[in-house]
């Protein structure tokens, strides 16, 4: 084996041991989150029903598939779903060393890598019990076929990528925005490719696209085979009322949404006023990415026009799309963080050697001293300590009194680690084990579902998190008609309040 590929493998399993290292001394020690709370629920239940309440959800069911046989041989503890994301995760960073290398040199893909395996955002969701480190994964494997078949005009490459884009639609959703980008990408070259053809003023585009024997039309009938596996769980979901069991309150983005996800994606979750200042300076970026762009660098990088459009374009439309349906929320996106850290290496090493190891080092200064202050702060806006709020509930509820959750959905983390003898209700009322969504939240409902509690409880402990759009209104309701005793905040947006119904 020559040098240089032992030095490879050696920086290559550095980064894999921190990154490994940072998940497994920081987020397993954290609380169960929503999330994950409700794929435990959901992969416990035989295979039926697992697919029947995916079905009902906003999730497509493989990851669910796999958690399901993984916990029957582990257990359902948070801590071992969470090293079957941290593996899916660790797995991905061979695969991207390899997208990155073909596509550049062993200096880019190797600071790509770096970037991607310590990104605060990435590290967020590497132990995480969801499907996104599979996500990311099988997005790995996608680009990696992707890239070979369009190299080789179509003539390797075709069966890895009709295999990943099946195992993708079946993994998440929005890997539908992948494909669809990555078709909008092959016809574009095949386009640029025609328009430069001597003969286009004398042959039809058609034809001219067809004597080019372009992948794109490789590509159209591997994603038609696609589509026609992905079908029958289509058509299960429709019939079952297309994911209308859960599904959370998502607001409409703004322009400051797109700057947003982006600092996210680079430097993960951080207060509000961190983020303004991250958000503020990425007009220095464009400034960058236009100076690169007009001067010559001697940097051997093909495909990077995959890479730009990959990476911007399905940010572009979840956008736009959220106008219709409004979708955009930044772990949707995850998928596009493997491209987005290529182009940012791939810009910081456009420079000279020494303006290039400076940009490097502050790069990773910056990101390493946001990640610690993301995982250690209790002000980061994505922190779920239900841990905490299932402490105090079952030292401080009584049997006399009674736990209320909402929005209706978090009563899964709540239950999780509630050791408590008060009972556990959601507002609005909703019964999990029957068919059907979550009911609509009313004043006139709550009033009755108040007044049925008064009759038989001293207290109630409402456990307040992920408004649903009514939150203000039950605070406003209890505030006015009970005595509050006690109002504890665990962790952004969760709280618990303590009210007196009536006196004995």
């Amino acid at each position: 084996m020559k040098k240089a590929s032992i030095i490879t493998i050696a920086i290559l399993t550095g980064i894999i041991i921190i990154s490994c290292a940072i998940s497994v001394l920081t987020l397993f020690s954290q609380s169960i989150r929503l999330d994950e709370s409700q794929s435990l629920w959901d992969a416990a239940k035989p295979i039926g029903d697992l697919l029947r309440t995916t079905s009902l959800d906003v999730e497509a069911p493989l990851y669910l598939i796999i958690l399901h046989f993984w916990i029957q041989v582990f257990g359902v503890n948070i801590l071992y779903p969470r090293i079957l994301s941290l593996f899916f995760f660790i797995s991905s960073l061979p695969l991207l060393y390899l997208v990155y290398k073909e596509s550049s040199n062993r200096k880019i893909a190797l600071v790509s890598v770096a970037f991607f395996a310590l990104s605060p955002f990435l590290l967020w969701y590497s132990s995480e019990a969801r499907t996104y480190t599979l996500f990311i994964l099988v997005t790995s494997v996608n680009h990696l076929y992707f890239l070979r078949m369009m190299r080789s005009q179509g003539k390797s490459g075709k069966l890895g990528y009709l295999v990943s884009v099946i195992v993708g639609l079946y993994t998440h959703y929005f890997f539908v925005f992948l494909a669809f980008t990555q078709c909008l990408y092959a016809l574009l070259q095949l386009v640029i490719k025609v328009y430069k053809d001597k003969q286009f003023k004398k042959v039809s585009f058609l034809k001219l696209a067809w004597k080019h024997r372009h992948p794109f039309w490789e590509y159209v009938v591997m994603l038609v085979i696609a589509a026609l596996c992905f079908f029958p769980w289509l058509v299960y979901v429709i019939i079952l009322g297309f994911a209308s069991n859960t599904q959370p309150l998502i607001p409409r983005p703004t322009s400051y949404s797109l700057f947003q996800s982006l600092v996210t994606f680079t430097f993960g979750f951080q207060p509000q006023g961190i983020q303004d200042l991250l958000i503020s300076l990425w007009p220095l970026l464009v400034v960058s990415f236009f100076f690169v762009f007009t001067r010559r660098t001697r940097m051997f990088v093909s495909n990077m026009s995959y890479f730009i459009f990959i990476t911007f374009m399905p940010i572009t439309i979840m956008y736009l799309g959220s106008y219709i349906k409004p979708i955009f929320l930044s772990r949707y996106l995850i998928f596009v963080t493997p491209t987005l850290f290529f182009v940012i290496a791939w810009l910081l090493l456009s420079y000279s050697k020494k303006v290039s190891t400076f940009l490097i080092c502050g790069f990773f200064v910056c990101t390493m001293t946001l990640l610690v202050y993301q995982n250690s702060s209790s002000d980061t806006p994505v922190k779920e300590d239900y841990r905490d709020v299932d402490r105090y509930l079952s030292t401080h509820a009584q049997p006399s009194d009674i736990i209320a959750v909402s929005a209706p959905f978090t009563i899964y983390p709540v239950e999780y680690g509630y050791t408590g003898y008060a009972g556990i209700v959601t507002i609005p009322e909703w019964d999990r084990y029957e068919e059907g969504s979550i009911p609509k939240f009313t004043l006139a409902n709550l009033e009755k579902q108040i007044k049925k509690y008064k009759a038989s409880y001293t207290h109630i402990y409402i456990v307040l998190s992920y408004n649903q759009g009514y939150q203000q209104t039950i605070v406003d309701y209890m505030d006015k008609y009970f005595a509050r005793e006690e109002l504890t905040k665990f962790s952004p947006g969760l709280e618990v309040r303590e009210y007196r119904l009536r006196y004995e």
